[in-house]
């Protein structure tokens, strides 16, 4: 599973403008989440599956999490990171 050093390479652009990573554990067989804070008090906050055969290793993992950033992060942040 990603460790917050991994988050803060991939998402630091969305840290940086208070935005919360926190990956969740297993939920659903085989598969933990990643939950997005989009801002302190928001009612939103987007759960992102983190597969486990997506999770086996580190290079996996990060190529799961950009696609997560460019795929589906944007539609709940346009315009937040220019």
């Amino acid at each position: 599973m990603p460790d917050q050093e991994l988050l803060r390479e991939v998402f630091g652009a969305y840290m940086a403008r208070g935005l919360r990573f926190e990956v969740m554990p297993e939920l659903f067989e085989g598969t933990c989440l990643l939950q997005v804070q989009l801002s302190a008090g928001s009612t939103v906050a987007p759960l992102l599956p983190l597969p486990a055969a997506q999770m086996q290793t580190p290079e996996a993992a990060r190529q799961w999490l950009e696609q997560l950033r460019d795929v589906e992060l944007v539609t709940f942040t346009r315009g937040m990171v220019g």
